[in-house]
């Protein structure tokens, strides 16, 4: 079967999954500092594979293409960031959006996030048809992962990775009978928002405990202010001991962060102002 993929390395299981079994006609993926996981292996991959790798969004006219002119018969979306059109006049059309939360709850770009601000029990991973309107199509599979106590953000994107694998394989071995099986949603739930920003910011008047806890809801979402300057934090090592000074330089990239009852020793990439709001 022929394909069109869109997403990044979180679900690059899936990707792998169609290089050895179809054949991927080109990949659309997107690059956000704010993520975790990012893009670089999927493309590296891409490019072993001798397949177009796309930055820019597509048009309804470029699926239409594909579907008429290349024979595409699926266009399949595992953490993308923008909305693929549905051309209304392609009855046989088939996409799949894979989605990091048991919807219809958890409709947000930053489903597991949110659900550990919430800190929910459980989540998980959805996989529906996709349509004009935003995570909103008939499901056609669900897995769901219990968040444990000792788990953070990407634990959850990692197990919903392994299971996404799973479901896909599943759905693939009768795609059209799975597809004519896709049930409604049912009641929308509310959209779930972007973390409010003093839920994502490390201050000096923090304790310890109170700051790794932050960084294990949203990883390298969490922010903190050194020299005036705004970073994203990559990682986190608690600290008991108190530093004379509120931010000393180790390395290029590595610091340590007075807080109320100890430090932090942290890695730090400074935010680019053009990123997501």
């Amino acid at each position: 079967m022929k394909v069109v993929y869109f997403g990044s390395d979180v679900f690059l299981p899936c990707f792998e999954y169609f290089l050895a079994h179809h054949e991927v006609l080109a990949l659309y993926t997107y690059h956000n500092d704010e993520d975790y996981i990012h893009e670089y292996t999927i493309i590296d991959v891409a490019a072993e594979h001798n397949i177009p790798v796309h930055y820019e969004s597509i048009s309804e006219e470029e699926v239409r293409r594909y579907a008429v002119e290349e024979g595409v018969k699926l266009f399949f979306i595992a953490e993308y960031d923008r909305k693929i059109p549905v051309p209304e006049d392609l009855p046989d059309f088939k996409g799949i959006n894979t989605h990091s939360s048991l919807l219809p709850d958890g409709r947000s770009y930053y489903p597991i996030e949110c659900a550990m601000e919430k800190e929910l029990p459980e989540t998980g991973v959805t996989m529906h048809k996709i349509t004009n309107l935003l995570d909103s199509g008939d499901i056609l599979a669900q897995a769901k992962v219990k968040i444990e106590d000792d788990m953070d953000s990407v634990d959850v994107y990692l197990q919903n990775s392994n299971n996404a694998k799973i479901m896909l394989e599943e759905l693939m071995k009768d795609l059209d009978g799975a597809w004519e099986k896709g049930r409604p949603q049912g009641v929308v739930t509310e959209y779930w928002k972007r973390p409010k920003k003093e839920l994502l910011t490390i201050t000096h008047d923090m304790c310890v405990q109170d700051a790794v806890a932050m960084f294990r809801k949203f990883n390298s979402m969490t922010e903190v202010t050194i020299g005036g300057k705004v970073h994203f934090i990559t990682s986190v090592m608690p600290g008991k001991a108190m530093i004379y000074k509120d931010e000393m330089r180790l390395r290029h990239y590595l610091w340590m962060y007075r807080l109320s009852d100890g430090h932090i020793r942290i890695n730090v990439r400074e935010k680019n102002q053009e990123n997501r709001k």
